[in-house]
């Protein structure tokens, strides 16, 4: 199997709002995205560090290509979902992007997205730095002290939803809430100096699934 890509599907919602979208996430619109042959399906809810200005709920699936937004079963979902509509409508941001994988540290078999913590960090990149930067990645994976790595670039825009993020994308999983030093803006910064820009930072505890971890 190739590797699956990524895709984010980020919005803001009022506070008051957040218990009846994570209602609708875990009892309507996960089983319908794996309906619809998404690999993987979580949602994560910013806590301190995330940046600010950054919204406060971030959707990562994993797909086995961008042609899943083609069929007909995708295409019809939000027809079929008659909760769909009022909860979007409620948005105060949103930002749909799609990214392929070119680093998954440890790329273990099966390494499916999984943590109770997530910490994301978007910015742009010259593509000529791509791989010295999946490099320096790999080496920085092994002390971090997270459960996976993965560096990610953006690939063909949803079809209906084009995005606002930066070309670049990196993820780490983590087992409990990651630590200060964990935020790999600072690394990336020293490392490619200037070449790194329109730095963002999300970090969120896992809402769907169930955190593994009270």
């Amino acid at each position: 199997m190739s590797t699956p890509l990524l895709y984010t599907a980020e919005l803001d919602l009022a506070e008051d709002d957040v218990e009846a979208f994570n209602a609708w996430y875990a009892g309507r619109h996960a089983p319908d995205v794996y309906q619809c042959g998404f690999l993987t399906c979580a949602c994560y809810r910013a806590i301190e560090g995330t940046s600010a200005g950054e919204m406060n709920l971030f959707d990562i699936y994993e797909i086995p290509g961008s042609e899943v937004f083609g069929t007909q079963r995708y295409l019809g979902m939000r027809g079929r979902d008659p909760y769909m509509a009022a909860l979007m409508e409620k948005r105060r941001n949103k930002a749909h992007t799609v990214y392929e994988q070119r680093l998954i540290a440890p790329d273990t078999p099966g390494a499916w997205l999984n943590g109770d913590y997530l910490s994301v960090v978007r910015f742009a990149v010259p593509p000529d730095l791509d791989d010295a930067l999946a490099a320096f990645l790999r080496a920085e994976a092994a002390g971090l002290g997270a459960i996976r790595l993965r560096y990610a670039v953006r690939g063909v825009d949803h079809p209906r939803n084009p995005t606002f993020r930066p070309r670049c994308m990196v993820v780490a999983e983590w087992a409990d809430r990651p630590p200060v030093a964990a935020d790999l803006t600072g690394a990336l910064s020293r490392r490619f100096g200037g070449a790194i820009t329109e730095a963002s930072v999300f970090v969120g505890a896992r809402i769907y699934p169930w955190p593994d971890r009270g």
